[in-house]
């Protein structure tokens, strides 16, 4: 593909990043590459090269070094950023924290929160979904992975440093060329203050907890007191992977959340499908865990929603060493976009892709799609480790919704779509009015 003589597709794809992706890969097919300044990319969204990159060869790929560089100050060497042996060692002690039945625990606390947002709501009132949900799922990370009922204000200082955090950092991303950390801008600047609140609420917690010497059952509690023939984490790797819980564990399902409310605001029948099947499995009671395996349109709903309007709308890899994949030569150091959002909109695998069709998400449907074509939790070795908590939260949330609130946008109104660290409606906001059954 080609782009400026200078800039290459550098311009273009800060222009408009999901819409690059998705115009590229129509134009120019499966897999094509370009170049942004001085990096030479590759696009891609077959599935044979993304299960590939994934799986095949998992532990040739680490996470871009410009895109480590400018998430240091941020993430550390946290679970996200962090790669090798440093990696593997991290995986293995924060993955019995996910297990099953830590998480299934974790169910009621959802319903209690959500029930307890849509409590304070008034009828007819106009409400910002994607503020209210961003709330919500702090809220859900704060209790259950910290084991802290976090405060109107912590919340609001951990979201606006968080947007503050993902601005900063993307424009850096779309540049090419990492800023470093020293350099006195107003950027930086602002990106150390908006950490150093973040730090300070970690630090509370974390200090709380070497003090008592008690394990709360919450997942950072497993991370202070885990260990392995190397001992435990040290205070910095605890900070890192406390960010990293933070901003993972709460932004990505919020905005996920945020889209499923607009495609369903959008497609009232879906809402009454979703409304038939709570009504005569829930009978008008909570939502358990133990009712999630009888609720499928739920969970359609939920897939065919991350597949059509990811939050994660992409994620990259760095080749480690030269490579041939599915006939496509990587070189090393070439950054490889698997362009999620593109994948979700391929004709060959999604019929009328454009349409919000949860239906199409049957058991047989998802046999014939090749390995590679659905991965919004990315795949392999380095799958997303809170997959199941992120569809436990967002099923749980959404049938509570559902059976109090009617799914709207308020008149007139449309959102933005910005692509950022995730995809959110930017500052607008996702307005819908207060409407219960």
């Amino acid at each position: 593909m080609k782009g400026h003589w200078f800039w290459g597709c550098a311009r273009d794809l800060a222009a408009d990043r999901t819409q690059f992706l998705i115009d590229g890969h129509q134009e120019h097919g499966e897999v094509f590459v370009s170049r942004a300044l001085i990096r030479d990319l590759m696009f891609v969204r077959d599935p044979a090269v993304v299960n590939a990159i994934n799986v095949t060869y998992w532990a040739d790929f680490y996470k871009p070094d410009y895109i480590k560089m400018m998430w240091k100050p941020f993430l550390g060497n946290g679970l996200v950023p962090n790669d090798g042996e440093s990696w593997k060692r991290q995986h293995k002690l924060i993955m019995p924290g996910f297990h099953k039945k830590r998480v299934d625990a974790y169910a009621q606390t959802m319903v209690e929160f959500t029930d307890r947002m849509v409590d304070r709501w008034e009828e007819g009132e106009q409400r910002d979904m994607r503020l209210e949900l961003n709330a919500l799922a702090l809220e859900v990370v704060a209790d259950t992975l910290f084991d802290i009922d976090i405060g109107r204000g912590d919340s609001e200082t951990i979201r606006d440093a968080l947007a503050d955090i993902s601005e900063i950092l993307v424009t850096d991303a779309d540049k090419m060329i990492p800023r470093p950390d020293w350099w006195p801008t107003a950027e930086n600047r602002r990106k150390k203050r908006a950490i150093a609140k973040i730090e300070e609420i970690i630090r509370r917690v974390h200090d709380e907890r070497r003090m008592n010497k008690t394990d709360r059952g919450d997942l950072f509690s497993h991370m202070v007191f885990v260990e392995d023939e190397q001992g435990g984490m040290s205070d910095k790797q605890l900070r890192d992977e406390a960010m990293t819980l933070i901003f993972a564990g709460h932004e990505t399902t919020a905005h996920a959340l945020t889209w499923t409310w607009y495609l369903l605001a959008k497609n009232p029948d879906k809402v009454a499908n979703m409304r038939d099947e709570l009504g005569k499995v829930l009978q008008g009671r909570r939502a358990g865990v133990e009712d999630l395996p009888n609720l499928p349109y739920l969970e359609m709903v939920v897939k065919e929603s991350l597949r059509l309007l990811p939050s994660v709308w992409a994620y990259a890899r760095q080749a480690q060493r030269d490579l041939v994949i599915e006939g496509y030569e990587i070189k090393k150091g070439q950054t490889i976009t698997i362009s999620h959002i593109a994948m979700g909109r391929n004709p060959k695998y999604y019929e009328n892709p454009m349409e919000f069709r949860p239906e199409r998400w049957t058991r047989e449907f998802e046999r014939s799609l090749p390995r590679g074509a659905y991965v919004p939790f990315a795949g392999g070795p380095r799958v997303c480790l809170g997959k199941q908590f992120a569809m436990m939260e967002m099923r749980m949330i959404l049938a509570t919704l559902l059976q109090r609130i009617e799914p709207n946008l308020s008149e007139g109104f449309e959102p933005d779509f910005v692509t950022e660290l995730s995809m959110h409606p930017g500052e607008r906001g996702m307005q819908a009015d207060v409407h219960f059954y």
